[in-house]
């Protein structure tokens, strides 16, 4: 029996494009103009840092919890109408013998609509994301914590990423890493070769 922890955005939907240009749309929807890096500052960022980040830099006079829901929002139809599965994913899953957790740094609402719709949720026994842990996905601490919900230490969990960062910290913090670029060509002893 495997233990595994799954991203959820580039890892299991295709979603990333949305992402990456998620926060120039939001401050060009207050009417600002985004500094010309601006995706890229907060790529790393979970949504409460950059909340954070937007707040103070473009002097949004809101609190980041309303920044965080007008973000959502401005998302929202896209994980509930259009958003795909990753090429794979779902032949992958259904033939995964694990127990499955998802670790994201998404809203837990957008992760499950979108995972409902396109039937993998059943998949999965939680989801645990950083505003719920109160850890970033670049602290190794949000990974224990998904470990803890597995009930398994660290050098028994395969985690499936696919932004390097990510990759680098739970590998750091003892866990089996396999980065994603295409499910279609990942098979079991692949897991046991690229995890270790």
């Amino acid at each position: 029996m495997n233990y595994s922890i799954f991203d959820v955005d580039g890892t299991i939907l295709d979603s990333m494009e949305v992402w990456n240009t998620l926060a120039s749309r939001y401050i060009r929807s207050l009417k600002k103009e985004p500094e010309e890096n601006l995706d890229e500052i907060v790529s790393e960022m979970s949504l409460e840092q950059s909340a954070t980040y937007l707040k103070n830099y473009y002097k949004i006079n809101k609190s980041e919890e309303v920044i965080i829901s007008e973000v959502l929002h401005l998302i929202s139809d896209y994980y509930m109408y259009e958003v795909k599965l990753m090429p794979g994913f779902k032949e992958f899953i259904s033939n995964y013998d694990s127990v499955n957790v998802i670790g994201t740094s998404c809203d837990e609402e957008l992760v499950k609509i979108a995972l409902i719709r396109l039937g993998v949720l059943n998949y999965f026994e939680d989801i645990i994301t950083c505003s719920k842990v109160n850890k970033s996905k670049d602290d190794p601490d949000f990974y224990l914590a998904c470990a803890g919900v597995l009930k398994q230490k660290p050098k028994d969990i395969v985690v499936f990423e696919d932004a390097d960062y990510c990759i680098d910290v739970a590998r750091k913090a003892g866990f089996k890493v396999v980065k994603i670029k295409d499910w279609r060509d990942l098979d079991e002893k692949c897991i046991d070769d690229c995890g270790k």
